[in-house]
């Protein structure tokens, strides 16, 4: 099943998809608007990660597609640490910046992850953890309904430095 946006398709991920996603992790300007800590990753060791994913229940990685085009991946939207209890999850979006930016895709991308959260998965709060630094983000979480929690500080060690990080969140009686 594929989970169909405005512009975009939502689909699982596939072996196919092993060069955009080692692409996105590799890139270090990506990189360093991400929190977390990424290492290079080879072709070999992105393909055995893929297949490392299938049946995980608390998480749900879709590679974000055209609509006339599913094969071709534009990036990667994913919800983690999906608590069906709680009715929580964190979502994070990566968007390929040679096909994938400045067109809307992120847009129509996190909004429709976030529908599916609320209507199908019956989340009730989907929140996202974005680099003070990250003014784009910040930018697209605040355009998708998003609100400003607060700050939480000293959290992501990036170029030699701890930065704070902004938290964000929406919750389903605000869609």
């Amino acid at each position: 099943m594929n989970i169909s946006g405005n512009k975009i398709i939502l689909r699982a991920i596939s072996l196919a998809d092993s060069k955009l996603l080692m692409d996105l992790i590799n890139d270090a300007e990506t990189e360093k608007m991400l929190g977390g800590s990424s290492f290079p990753v080879s072709p070999e060791g992105q393909e055995k990660w893929i297949q490392s994913q299938i049946g995980r229940q608390n998480v749900l990685r879709c590679i974000v597609a055209l609509k006339d085009n599913i094969e071709a991946g534009l990036g990667a939207v994913i919800l983690s640490d999906i608590s069906y209890k709680n009715g929580v999850a964190q979502i994070h979006i990566k968007m390929d910046k040679e096909n994938g930016r400045g067109k809307g895709y992120g847009t129509d991308a996190l909004n429709t992850m976030v529908a599916y959260a609320f209507d199908e998965l019956r989340l009730n709060c989907v929140y996202a953890e974005v680099l003070e630094y990250n003014q784009i983000s910040q930018r697209l979480f605040e355009k998708c309904g998003f609100h400003r929690d607060g700050l939480l500080r000293s959290r992501v060690f990036k170029d030699g430095k701890y930065n704070d990080v902004i938290s964000y969140s929406r919750l389903k009686e605000e869609q």
